[in-house]
């Protein structure tokens, strides 16, 4: 855990696989800061492991704002590149929240898609290349 989680107040865990990286991010309160971080965390051990698969599962309740879920999207090329990202958010209620988020990363060069069902997510990251 990097010393920055613990004032953001998250917590991730990391499951490398054969086929992908598998992360769980869990919290109380999302915000620009603490998804930026814990992106960035995410990133680079995507980079020290050599993956192009991420199956990201967040579990944080109270969720980003939608001009800061703009910044985020907005800011992820810049983070990620040649990775293919299937994004799960365990909160039904901000799906419309990350339809838009994705929309927005995608728009600007992202590869990814956000489920709602983590066997789904599964299912399409195995298919990319």
């Amino acid at each position: 855990m990097s010393p920055n989680n613990e004032v953001l107040r998250y917590k991730i865990a990391f499951d490398p696989r054969s086929d992908m990286l598998c992360v769980r991010v869990e919290g109380i309160k999302d915000s620009y800061e603490i998804s930026i971080a814990y992106w960035r965390e995410i990133a680079a051990q995507c980079a020290r492991l050599g993956v192009s698969r991420l199956l990201m599962d967040e579990d944080i309740p109270e969720a980003v704002s939608f001009s800061d879920m703009y910044r985020i999207a907005s800011e992820l090329p810049e983070i990620f590149r040649d990775i293919a990202i299937a994004f799960v958010d365990k909160h039904a209620e901000q799906s419309e929240l990350n339809e838009f988020g994705e929309l927005v990363a995608q728009n600007r060069g992202v590869y990814g898609r956000f489920f709602t069902d983590t066997a789904a997510a599964e299912e399409w990251l195995r298919k990319q290349n």
